[in-house]
């Protein structure tokens, strides 16, 4: 395994080297210029639109961000996307010329290519290009065309034939798709072919020049007489990656790969290294800030690739052909998918709803993306029924005696009347609760420690301290907050006392209005609109979930600030909230239910409060209500919801 050992050894030089330069690099990057006082127009031209590309976009927002320019404050991001049409391509950039930006970025290679006809004079930026030499920007990547630097992208051939080689020496010949039409494509596969043989191996190529012909391409290469396929990437295969996995899936053939897999698929492929798009993007973002805030010229900045990829491995898919990761290669990997069946027989596991939202329905997420992390498949090892009782106490109680009669062996709850419903009448059966405000004032235990034998959960208090820290940032001078309260809830009442407590703490006077239900929301905020509050603090509850944007309408009218505790809302329209990362919380009751699985009582396991919060804002929201948002808090913020995800007035 000494070849493994190279590999550990090259990804550390260049991680070690990589961390070099970021650090020389930073006492440049702290001294950037003031924010200019104009609000800077910049262009986003995309040869495609795919995953990669909106990985891009946020890396490049959140390096500007993190360096003072803030997206729709102090700059505006106009986005075009030519969706691989060459023509409106053409068009678009004919149009960015005439409206001189300040600045342009460029994604895929056609996309710089056009610019360099196009654009003569503004700042140009590429990202996602394989060799812009090869496009014609440059002689070398310090040496280019004076308006034009960026971050290019390559296939990492070197480390997969080192890693191929090392784990899987049986395997001698591979396969790959190009696409003869693509200028990258074709340098890729003379990289690829030229590196191979320095390793003992055959590549054969097959092309694909679109779409349309890639079907044809992946059924010819898969009958051929190959080892294994290593797909290079290019952006034929950003759109069109399915197609070829789904091929090489049905020909149960080892599947190695520089693409990024589709959004919430399986890993097909033993080993993927990526590139990191959303690195390639940030380090693009800070290209640009030395434009735009240092007034460095693009000619002076260097062409750089990412500085990190990213390997993937799949050890479970690995083992089916024979393979195995040593742990050199176990460690340095960023992420392991998958690990060894651990469910036999296979589980069943109910996940019962009282009520849609937005959050609940990310705490299932969570719980299913950790499943599939950890290598259980669903219908495999595991049977994962959903039930939702979409607000009706008589549907949810046909539930709960319909998933009695079923003997589950695993049940995971959100909100407080499902797993009041469910522990009234299931006494046998693990239930792993979520988003359930205060369960020990609720009678589920005697404390966090001591509770019901087969129950357990994490609660889902809000955070109120932290909500009302997050009020007085925006509202200095906050002296009475009001909030809205559905008395026939336990969870609601119990939010309520928490929110007292924190007011009390705070010398806040809370005022609170009763809601019994959804159609008295818009009555009962305008009457809470009415009683001279500086700002409403809205608790989440089964009658102000679903009502939220009659609240957004209501309090925008009266001019009342709106803050919450859930991070859709803020979508919706509210200021800011201290929300619950309920992606996280689903993974985390995901592993308290593996734990179950195993055989730990949840007796023995206790209740928990949710690890992961996040501020949320919502700075167009902020102004609809005559507020600025305070820099300190865009500084910091985990996530700034876009313009356009709020609603009009």
């Amino acid at each position: 395994m000494k070849d493994a050992g190279k590999v550990v050894q090259g990804v550390v030089f260049f991680l070690i080297l990589g961390g070099i330069l970021l650090l020389s690099d930073l006492s440049n990057r702290k001294h950037s210029r003031a924010i200019p006082k104009e609000k800077l127009n910049i262009a986003f031209v995309h040869w495609i639109d795919a995953s990669t590309i909106d990985d891009i976009e946020k890396g490049i927002f959140k390096s500007l961000e993190v360096n003072g320019l803030v997206k729709d404050k102090h700059f505006q991001a106009d986005i075009y996307k030519a969706s691989g049409d060459i023509s409106m391509l053409n068009s678009i950039l004919n149009q960015v010329q005439a409206q001189r930006y300040n600045l342009v970025f460029v994604s895929c290679t056609p996309a710089l290519q056009a610019a360099i006809k196009t654009i003569k004079d503004t700042p140009v930026v590429f990202t996602a290009v394989g060799d812009p030499i090869l496009a014609g920007a440059g002689t070398t990547f310090q040496n280019h065309n004076k308006n034009i630097t960026g971050v290019s992208v390559n296939c990492d051939f070197d480390g997969m034939c080192r890693l191929i080689t090392s784990i899987a020496p049986n395997i001698r010949t591979l396969g790959s798709i190009y696409c003869p039409g693509e200028i990258i494509s074709i340098k890729f596969k003379e990289d690829f072919e030229k590196i191979a043989k320095v390793y003992g191996l055959e590549v054969k190529f097959f092309p694909a020049n679109n779409a349309t012909e890639l079907p044809d391409a992946v059924l010819s290469m898969t009958n051929s007489n190959i080892d294994a396929v290593c797909q290079m990437g290019d952006n034929l295969m950003a759109s069109g990656v399915s197609t070829l996995i789904k091929g090489v899936v049905n020909a149960k053939l080892p599947y190695f790969d520089f693409n990024n897999r589709p959004v919430g698929s399986n890993m097909e492929s033993i080993a993927q290294i990526d590139v990191d798009y959303f690195q390639n993007g940030y380090d693009a973002g800070l290209q640009a800030v030395d434009i735009l805030l240092n007034n460095k010229s693009p000619e002076k900045i260097p062409f750089q690739t990412p500085s990190k990829t990213y390997l993937e491995i799949n050890p479970v898919k690995a083992e089916t052909f024979g393979i195995v990761f040593n742990d050199s290669i176990l460690q340095i990997a960023d992420l392991i998918f998958g690990q060894k069946e651990l469910f036999n027989p296979p589980v069943k596991i109910a996940m019962v709803h009282y009520v849609f939202s937005p959050d609940c329905n990310d705490v299932t997420t969570g719980i299913l993306a950790r499943l599939k992390e950890k290598g259980h498949i669903q219908h495999r090892d595991f049977t994962f029924d959903e039930y939702n009782a979409n607000a009706d106490f008589g549907t949810l109680n046909t539930i709960v005696r319909v998933v009695a009669e079923k003997k589950y062996d695993l049940i995971f709850s959100t909100v407080l009347a499902t797993t009041m419903a469910l522990s009234s009448e299931i006494k046998d059966i693990p239930i792993l609760f979520t988003v359930v405000a205060d369960p020990v004032g609720n009678g589920l235990g005697k404390s966090y420690v001591e509770h019901r034998a087969n129950i357990t959960g994490i609660d889902g208090l809000s955070f109120t301290d932290k909500g009302l820290d997050l009020i007085a940032t925006y509202l200095p001078k906050v002296k009475t907050v009001g909030t809205l309260f559905c008395p026939g809830e336990m969870a609601s009442v119990s939010g309520l006392k928490e929110l007292e407590k924190s007011c009390n703490n705070k010398n806040i006077t809370l005022i609170s209005v009763p809601v019994n239900s959804v159609s008295e929301v818009v009555d009962a905020t305008t009457l809470l609109c009415m009683k001279d509050v500086d700002a409403i603090c809205q608790l989440p509850d089964n009658c102000t979930i679903p009502g939220f944007a009659s609240m957004v309408k209501v309090t925008r009218t009266q001019r009342v600030p709106l803050f919450c505790f859930i991070s859709s809302q803020v979508e919706m329209g509210a200021i800011a909230a201290i929300s619950g990362d309920y992606l996280q919380q689903g993974a985390e009751i995901a592993d308290i239910g593996m734990e179950v699985v195993k055989g730990k009582s949840p007796a023995d396991i206790p209740f928990s409060r949710l690890k992961n919060i996040r501020t949320v804002i919502n700075p167009e929201a902020a102004l609809v209500y005559g507020i600025e948002t305070p820099a300190s808090i865009i500084t910091t913020a985990d996530l700034i919801i876009k313009k356009k995800n709020a609603p009009d007035k």
